[in-house]
């Protein structure tokens, strides 16, 4: 008998997306100039070549829906509707995302309406799920969509069944286009082990804020989900803040821990602005390498020093040769912490890289070193048997 299912002829996404999302910046105060100058940015300051290639629209690109009730996108913010701004992210080279929510309304309506006004009403995916995912992901052309649950939640819908339909979708539109779409279900805790079979990145934490606490919760809400994370699924911890008001140290921080986890690299600042000082951090392509390792392996904490963590992140595999060493500085105050290679599973010869300064250091058997307060010290660490 013949087999009649489609071949696929596209390759799946299977490392972490990098690229910029409008949220964490803009809310629902966007347009289209302001992306068109966005993607620009993207690609003039280099940050496309390093590999951040997703251009993500978050909410507020709604102008209700007609008569049809076939989305209409914001009159004033976009004039010449959605399809446009993916095919500007497509002639530079980009992938273009988009956003909807698992109930009737968006988190707009939420969040940024104090005085009860409509956007975000009504144009949710609920009831609207095949008619709403082809038009973002076929007639427009967006790779990739972010579901929230802001009306999912105030229906009080069923979280794995709703996932579950759009995902559904999701995967008949991949087969029919031949085209890698991500689907990311926003759900601010982890949603349960059903997702891993439904989507392929889902955020574990609350929206992330901007100060360094937020930056550890983050970081301890994901530390127990590691058997959920691997290629192609992803323990998403929500966009960076990096480059919009937190410390030096504290930026390198957030940016290097998010490369431990291997989780998305979603820009959230705004790049026509950006400094030489928050290019160097997001652009730190010995860095990017951990986050894109192939391995995709959370890193883990595998000792405490006072109020410096140890987190040791696998390359190329677990149980490897080869290893990512964070040291963590949570405190207010410099710390010093000395770390023993054979307690972290790197025995003979060493070779230890400091992925911040972009230099070989000496090996030694140990390693001493001041942290500052709220930093992070980096280092990919080889061992070989002589």
């Amino acid at each position: 008998m013949c087999d009649l299912k489609k071949e696929k002829k596209y390759t799946k996404r299977l490392t972490p997306l990098m690229g910029w999302s409008s949220w964490n910046h803009y809310h629902v105060d966007i347009c289209e100039d302001l992306f068109k100058r966005q993607i620009d940015a993207l690609v003039e300051t280099g940050l496309a070549d390093v590999g951040y290639t997703y251009f993500n629209i978050d909410d507020g690109f709604f102008g209700g829906r007609d008569e049809k009730g076939m989305i209409k996108p914001h009159p004033v913010r976009f004039p010449n509707g959605m399809k446009v701004i993916a095919d500007y992210a497509h002639a530079k080279g980009l992938k273009a995302g988009i956003y909807s929510d698992g109930g009737d309304n968006t988190c707009a309506h939420v969040w940024d309406n104090p005085d009860g006004n409509s956007d975000g009403v009504g144009v949710g995916l609920y009831g609207y799920d095949e008619q709403d995912l082809r038009m973002y992901l076929i007639d427009w052309g967006y790779d990739f969509i972010k579901v929230d649950w802001c009306g999912g939640q105030r229906m009080k819908l069923d979280e794995k069944t709703r996932y579950t339909e759009i995902g559904n979708i999701i995967e008949k539109i991949r087969e029919e286009e031949q085209r890698n779409i991500i689907y990311n279900v926003c759900r601010w805790e982890f949603p349960g082990e059903w997702v891993v079979d439904v989507a392929d990145s889902w955020r574990v934490s609350g929206d992330i804020g901007l100060d360094f606490a937020s930056v550890l919760r983050q970081i301890d809400d994901v530390k127990p989900l590691a058997k959920y994370h691997g290629p192609g699924h992803i323990n998403d911890l929500d966009m960076l803040q990096v480059g919009r008001g937190l410390s030096y140290e504290e930026d390198k921080t957030h940016f290097a821990m998010w490369c431990m986890m291997s989780t998305t690299l979603m820009l959230g600042n705004d790049l026509t602005t950006i400094s030489d000082e928050t290019l160097s951090i997001i652009k730190n392509t010995e860095l990017i390498a951990i986050n894109q390792d192939p391995a995709c392996l959370q890193a883990r904490v595998e000792g405490v020093q006072g109020h410096v963590e140890i987190w040791v992140k696998d390359l190329e595999g677990e149980h490897s040769n080869k290893k990512a060493i964070a040291l963590l500085n949570r405190g207010e105050t410099e710390a010093e912490v000395t770390v023993r290679w054979r307690e972290l599973g790197l025995e003979g010869s060493i070779k230890i890289r400091d992925l911040w300064e972009h230099c070989d250091i000496e090996a030694e058997d140990t390693l001493t070193i001041s942290i500052p307060a709220h930093g992070t010290a980096v280092y990919k660490v080889t061992a070989s048997i002589d």
